[in-house]
């Protein structure tokens, strides 16, 4: 599993001790601790989504499909 933290700001956002780039930004599953997804989850410019390691792409749909709230 792979968590990625899309920024959806021109600037890079800071929240649980991370800096995020503007765009994805992607972790390994076990990188990021439930207490730091849920206070990436509560900003309103990052969001948060599970995905399965897979070496095509997945799609948008997929992703929504999978995206999880905090």
């Amino acid at each position: 599993l792979m968590i990625i933290v899309t920024n959806s700001s021109e600037h890079p956002v800071r929240r649980a001790a991370i800096d995020f780039a503007p765009g994805e930004n992607k972790f390994k599953d076990g990188e990021l601790s439930a207490g730091k997804q849920a206070q990436i989850s509560a900003h309103y410019q990052l969001k948060v989504v599970h995905v399965e390691d897979r070496p095509t792409e997945t799609t948008a749909k997929q992703a929504k499909a999978l995206e999880t709230k905090a």
